[in-house]
This record gives structure tokens, sequence and C-alpha cells, in this order.
């Protein structure tokens, strides 16, 4: 049986079905006549037919005018209310779906742009900053954020140059994004440049989606480019030798961790004192580049190494072991790069692999050729893109492949240095101090203080042979140093 309410219910619905609606007015939840003397906005309902047959849905809007104010007078609102409802009194069902779909479009469209007022996107000033607070975005360390302002910087500069009137995240396209991506191939950026500049562009529009209301990531599109890879080479030990011993100050010292410890770059010039262990002759230090996992690498120091930190005054042993190549790292890291490259060069030894960038300007005999006046080492260009041969990194090829010619299991070398290789994980053998020293005790002698080469210590037993050798028994301590 049904109820009043139901009962009115179907009342209003026949009413609504002769195609004319109902018109009334309504507020704070409730409804009056269209002719009452409240002052109200007018609404109507009415029922969208059914196409399949069968009751329609009823459908109840406030009426609004051209503007968007509530319509609060009554001729205003019948005429709004014909304009509504002429499509469903032609009782053709496709055109009434049709009218439907459109307001249904219209209301889309209107609620997209009180969306946009309420929540304007991120202005592309303020994007950096919106990108480092995002807990959306990877847990990078400082040195990838450096390389990520770096992108981000060249990309604003371009778009004031190229299309000064964007100013938010959603005002940059998939079109600019091309554009964009083409410059970078026109400024000679390598493969391997291009596809960490455009990931980078890439992962920060996807972060930024939603604050950014972003519906097409202008970078979605772009394809990597294919990379042509030309892996640093080792030095040989003559190179190295001649590197070393010819550098200075703190240079000298950087190069010095690398070439001891196959130490990164980073990890080299942002060693601090606590990381270093002198009276155990160990070095452990969490790598930057892991430095989310926590894992530290221990590392042995070679004496020609400990020989140069045991030279710094104890006093000075606190925080960075290089201060200001610490500091020169933080706000310009290629500056230390730049003179590394540059040493390298004036030991006459081509940084660039051949046919590429700067080369060695030599005379007949292959002698590198030197500025009279400077005495360095003149370069000329090869108007090619240059490929790195060597740089601070080979340290760290070098590093590996002497202890690979000197044995050093494999495993070890990979827990040394840090290596990630999934491959290897489950062979990775644990580098205690003892392992650590004994592997910086099978490195060469570099050169030492002074440029005078370094010797290991003798043993106990042979100085004890050594001392009390004489004249007359020199053939028989001969004879016991060198029994096997």
């Amino acid at each position: 049986m049904k109820t009043h309410a139901n009962m009115k219910k179907d009342r209003l619905k026949r009413r609504c079905l002769r195609g004319f609606g109902r018109l009334y007015k309504r507020t704070a939840g409730k409804d009056y006549p269209a002719d009452s003397e409240v002052n109200a906005p007018y609404w109507v309902q009415y029922v969208i037919p059914n196409s399949k047959g069968g009751r329609g849905v009823v459908k109840r809007e406030a009426l609004h005018d051209a503007d968007g104010k509530p319509i609060t007078q009554r001729d205003k609102a019948e005429a709004e209310r014909k304009r509504i409802l002429a499509p469903y009194q032609t009782g053709d069902a496709v055109e009434t779906l049709k009218a439907l779909q459109s307001r249904i479009d219209m209301a889309k469209a209107d609620h997209a742009v009180a969306l946009a007022e309420a929540n304007p996107s991120l202005e592309l000033a303020t994007s950096w900053e919106a990108y480092i607070q995002s807990p959306e975005r990877p847990d990078s360390g400082n040195a990838t954020l450096g390389q990520y302002r770096g992108h981000w910087n060249r990309f604003m500069r371009w778009l004031a140059t190229k299309h000064p009137e964007v100013t938010t995240l959603v005002d940059v396209t998939p079109g600019m994004g091309s554009e964009y991506a083409a410059d970078l191939i026109s400024a000679k950026y390598s493969s391997n440049a291009f596809n960490k500049h455009v990931g980078f562009l890439k992962l920060l529009f996807r972060v930024l989606e939603e604050p950014g209301r972003i519906t097409a990531n202008p970078f979605g599109k772009v394809k990597r480019r294919t990379l042509h890879t030309h892996s640093r080479r080792e030095f040989t030990i003559s190179e190295l030798t001649t590197i070393l011993s010819r550098a200075e100050g703190d240079l000298a010292l950087l190069l010095y961790l690398g070439a001891c410890t196959g130490l990164r770059f980073g990890d080299c010039c942002t060693l601090t004192w606590g990381d270093v262990d002198l009276a155990r002759g160990i070095i452990r230090r969490i790598p930057n580049k892991t430095a989310k996992n926590g894992k530290p690498v221990m590392v042995g120091i070679p004496p020609a190494l400990h020989e140069r930190l045991a030279a710094i005054e104890p006093k000075r042993r606190t925080g960075f072991v290089l201060p200001a190549m610490a500091e020169t790292y933080r706000r310009n890291a290629p500056q230390i790069t730049v003179s590394v490259q540059a040493h390298i060069i004036n030991c006459g030894i081509d940084v660039h692999a051949p046919g590429t960038g700067q080369r060695i300007k030599r005379d007949k005999d292959g002698i590198p050729e030197q500025d009279k006046s400077t005495g360095k080492i003149i370069t000329v260009s090869t108007g090619k893109p240059a490929v790195v041969d060597v740089g601070f990194h080979s340290l760290r090829h070098t590093w590996v492949s002497m202890h690979a010619a000197r044995g050093t299991p494999q495993a070890i070398v990979q827990a040394s240095v840090g290596h990630a290789n999934p491959a290897m994980t489950a062979h990775y053998t644990h580098v205690d101090p003892a392992t650590a020293r004994d592997m910086a005790r099978a490195l060469p002698a570099f050169a030492g203080t002074n440029g005078k080469p370094h010797r290991e210590p003798l043993p106990a037993w042979a100085r004890e042979i050594v001392e009390k050798m004489t004249a007359q028994t020199c053939d028989k301590a001969k004879s016991e140093l060198l029994a096997e």
C-alpha cells in the first residue's frame, strides 16, 4: 500500500510528464509554490524520458540567468523552464538524450572552470620548491638534486625566451616538450645527457601532476635516445704515478684518495674525518650514491695515502678532510672536474677519445707542445663532440683493475667499491678491517712525500737480520732474506 508521501511524489511526476515540468521556489531545503510570496530562487522539476520505455528519471535543478545568478523573477523563470524543457516536449527520445548530454557537457565545463578558479595551477616560479617538498618524489641525494636543479633552470631559461607567455605548469604543452627536446639535440647534448635531462623533466611533471592540474605530461611522449656508450679506461701505472707526483695541495690529496681507495668522485670530495680511522688504517664510508640504504663500504688506507693523511695536523682533523673542496663540490662540482682534467692534460695525457673533443697538440716525435708563456700543454679542437676517455672516475677503474691483477677475489672488490650488481649480491663477502688492510697492501707503492718512492716497511724478522748484518755475515744474511 502506498504511503501519502509516495502518492504525492507520483502526482508530481505525472504533472512533470505532461511536458511542462513543475516550477517552484526553494530555500533552506524547503519547497514553496511558484506563486508564493517567499523571496527565494526558482527551481524546476521534470522527468527525463527512458529511451527504452518505462518510467523516466526525475530531474531537479536550480534556474540561473546568463550570468550564472539565481533567477528570482517569475517571468524569467518561466522562460528558462521553457528553454530547458523544449527538447523533451518533442517526444523524440534521441533528441532528448542529445539535449541531456549537451547539458552534462556544459556542466562539466562549468565545473572545470570553477575548479581552476578555486585551485589554480602551480606557478613555474614555485614549481621547483613544490617538487622538493612533494612526498611523491624519489629520495634523491644532494648531488642528484643539484643536477636536477640545473636541468630545471635550463628549461626555465628556454621557456622565458621561446614562450614568455607561459607562467604555470598547466600551460606547458606536449608540443613545447617536443620543441625543447629538439633544442637539446641541436645543442649537441650527448644521448646520455639528453636522456637524463628529459627523464627528470618527465619525472617533475609526473610528481606535480595533481597540484599542477596537468592532464598531459609535456615530456610523456619524448623518446629516449639510443646510447652509444664509451667506458672510461683505466690509467697505466706510469700515467698514475705521473698524475700523483705532479699534483699539489688539495688536488693531490683528492687524487690520492681516488687512486688509493677506489671511492667515487663525490665521496672523495666530501670525505670526513669521521670516515677515516688512521689508527686501524681503514676508511669506512656510506657512499653518496647509495646513502638511502645506508650500507657502508670499507677500504684500507695504503701507505702512500696514510702518509699524506697523517701529515695533517691533529687539530685540523675535524669535519671534511678537504673543506674547501667539499664547499666547491656543493656549489659547483663541475669546477673540480675541470681542474682534474686540466691536470691530467698537463701530465701529457689526452682526456678525450681519439677524434673527439680537445686533443693535445704534439710535435713530430709525439711530444706534447707547451705554451711558452704559461708552460701549459696546448690542446686543439677536433670539431667533434667530446667523448671522455679518462677522468677522475678512471682512478676507480684503475683501483679495481689493479686488484684484479693482484688476484683479489671479485666479490671482495665489489663489496669494497660498493657496486650494487644484483647478480653478485648473493656472493658478496663481508670486508672486515683486516681484509681491507690486506687489500691496501696489495696495491703498488705510489710516489710518497716529496716525490720519493714509498717502500713497504720490513717485517720485524727481516729488520732483525739486517741490523745484525756485518761485512763478514753479508752472504749469510742475504741467503736468509731470499730464502723461500
